[in-house]
C-alpha cells in the first residue's frame, strides 16, 4: 500500500474535483462525526470549518481509493433511494438515520463527480471501479455502524443501469409525488437539475436544440418527464420498488424497511415516527402539510403540462406501486 493511503486512517473522501489535469480526492479528518444532517454537504461543511481541518488536509489521486478498498473495505450499501425530487426522500433518510447502527448518506456530491467522469473519457468500468472504491472509503464504520443507505440525486435515475452493475446486490426504491406539487415546488426553488444545460441531452433525452425555445416551466416539466420515464423503464428489469409520497411516512416502516431487508424493533419504529413531526430539511421546524397550498398555487401552464406530459406517467407509477 502506498504511503499516501497509509496516512488516511480516520480520514474520509469528502469531495472530488474536476478542475485539475486528473481528478483529485480531497480528504477530511472526521473522527466519530455522523452524517446526521439532512444532506451530506451539510455535515461536511460543518466539519471542514474545524481548526484542524482548516490547517491540515490530504489530497490524493483516485487510485488511492482503490488501494484502500483492497485493505480496508467499508460497508456494502444496504439500500439506494432514488426519487423525482421534492417527494419525501429526505424524510425517508432522516427516519433511517434514527437507528444508531445506520450510516445514511444523502446526495453525496462525490458520487455525482464520479458518475460524470465519462465526460473526461473514463470508461464505464473505470467509473464503476472508482464508485465502489469511494463507497468503501466513505463507509468506514466509526461509531458502530453496520448498514449503509444512500439517497442519490434526482437525476441519478438516469445512471441506474450503471449503478446497478456497480452494486448488483443493493435493493433500491424510487420515491415520487403528484407532479403538479413537485413542479410548483421546483418553480419556487429550482434544484440543480432544473437549471438549463446542467444535464446533457444524453442523460435526459431532451433535444438540446429545443431547449432555448422552452419556457422555464416547460423545461422543468420535461426534466420531470424524463425522470419518470427512466424510473418506469427500470423498475421491473432492475427490480426496484416505487413508492408514492402519499404513503409516507408510514411506508418507510412498512415498505422500504422490508425491501431493504431491515427488521425494526418497536422502539426503533417509535423513534422513527417521532422524527416525522419535524421538517426533514429544517429539523428544528415542525412539519406542515403543503399539498393543498401547492395545488392552489399551480398556474394554467403547470396544469396543462401536468395533464399532457406528467399525469399519465404518474398514473403508471401509481398502478405499479
Amino acid at each position: 500500500m502506498s504511503r499516501a493511503s497509509d496516512l488516511l486512517d480516520g480520514w474520509l473522501p469528502i469531495s472530488i474535483t474536476h478542475f485539475t489535469q486528473e481528478p483529485i480526492v480531497d480528504w477530511c479528518r472526521f473522527g466519530a462525526r455522523r452524517f446526521s444532517e439532512p444532506f451530506f454537504d451539510h455535515t461536511v461543511q460543518s466539519e471542514v470549518r474545524k481548526p484542524f481541518n482548516l490547517l491540515f488536509r490530504h489530497k490524493t489521486t483516485l487510485d488511492v481509493l482503490v488501494e484502500r478498498q483492497a485493505t480496508r473495505p467499508g460497508l456494502e450499501p444496504s439500500g439506494f433511494i432514488y426519487h423525482m425530487s421534492r417527494c419525501g426522500s429526505t424524510l425517508a433518510c432522516q427516519m433511517l438515520d434514527t437507528v444508531p447502527e445506520h450510516m445514511v448518506l444523502s446526495e453525496p456530491p462525490p458520487m455525482d463527480a464520479l458518475l460524470r467522469l465519462d465526460r473526461r473519457g473514463y470508461s464505464e468500468q473505470q467509473r464503476i471501479t472508482y464508485l465502489r472504491a469511494w463507497m468503501s472509503a466513505i463507509s468506514q464504520p466509526r461509531t458502530g455502524e453496520k448498514r449503509l443507505y444512500v439517497k442519490l440525486d434526482a437525476w441519478h435515475v438516469f445512471d441506474l443501469p450503471l449503478l446497478r452493475r456497480a452494486f448488483p446486490d443493493t435493493p433500491w426504491v424510487f420515491l415520487y409525488r403528484n407532479p403538479l406539487e413537485v413542479l410548483v415546488s421546483a418553480m419556487r426553488s429550482p434544484g440543480l437539475h432544473m437549471i438549463r444545460n446542467y444535464l446533457t441531452e444524453d442523460q435526459t433525452g431532451i433535444p438540446a436544440a429545443a431547449v432555448p425555445s422552452m419556457t422555464q416551466t416547460e423545461y422543468m416539466a420535461r426534466i420531470l418527464e424524463s425522470v419518470l420515464k427512466s424510473a418506469l423503464q427500470h423498475l421491473g428489469p432492475l427490480q426496484g420498488k416505487a413508492l408514492d409520497y402519499t404513503g409516507l411516512p408510514e411506508s418507510v416502516i412498512t415498505e422500504i424497511a422490508p425491501h431493504f431487508g431491515l427488521s425494526l424493533t418497536a422502539e426503533q419504529i417509535q423513534v422513527m415516527r417521532e422524527k416525522t413531526a419535524f421538517h426533514a430539511k429544517s429539523p428544528s421546524e415542525h412539519f406542515q402539510p403543503d399539498a393543498e397550498s401547492k395545488q392552489k398555487e399551480a398556474s394554467e401552464e403547470i396544469l396543462r403540462l401536468c395533464t399532457t406530459l406528467l399525469d399519465p406517467l404518474y398514473n403508471q407509477l401509481v398502478s405499479r406501486s
